[in-house]
């Protein structure tokens, strides 16, 4: 009987049916390909989160403008020579950290202003960092620490501003005439 079982079972299986491999005409692909190519210089940053536009920048900048000041005006940050901020000293606790994380962002922007200054004036960033240097030491008022110049080439220090200078678009104080009257007040 067991010799009968392969014999069985071979004789009950009917053959199946043939299955072409081929096709009568070549299959057609439909392929839509997109292919964005960037390029990036090791001073760029390469997350694309990071990458901010100029509008979105000035927008932070004007939102924070008063807090900055603030941190000025405690002597907590300074203005160095490459057109950013410098934390001068570092608060303690909860407040030391939003300190730190409001000059990185605010440093983070001002660098995104420079490049773009930069790339659409086909100048060097370094250029660009003196200009923004310039004027914003130009600029501090009375008591806010800047970055100067120092004694030997290449050396900087911090003094305290002496407050704004006046530049040629500013228009000089007039001191009224001692013999013209005062105006009546309403």
């Amino acid at each position: 009987m067991h010799r009968l079982l392969p014999l069985l079972l071979l004789t009950g299986c009917k053959t199946l049916p043939a299955i072409p491999l081929t096709t009568p005409e070549p299959l057609k692909v439909d392929l839509t390909m997109r292919l964005d190519v960037y390029q990036y210089r090791g001073e760029e940053p390469g997350n694309k989160e990071e990458i901010r536009t100029v509008g979105e920048a000035v927008e932070r900048q004007r939102n924070r403008m008063a807090e900055i000041q603030e941190l000025k005006n405690n002597r907590i940050v300074g203005e160095d020579h490459r057109g950013l901020l410098s934390l001068r000293q570092t608060p303690a606790g909860k407040w030391g950290d939003h300190v730190k994380r409001t000059v990185e962002e605010e440093n983070t922007d001002r660098t995104l202003l420079m490049r773009n200054e930069a790339k659409e004036s086909n100048r060097p960033l370094n250029e660009i960092e003196i200009e923004a240097w310039k004027l914003r030491t130009d600029q501090a008022f009375k008591g806010e620490y800047i970055e100067v110049a120092g004694k030997t080439p290449g050396a900087f220090e911090w003094v305290q501003a002496t407050g704004p200078k006046e530049t040629k678009d500013t228009p000089a104080k007039i001191d009224p005439d001692p013999n013209t009257p005062p105006k009546p007040k309403p």
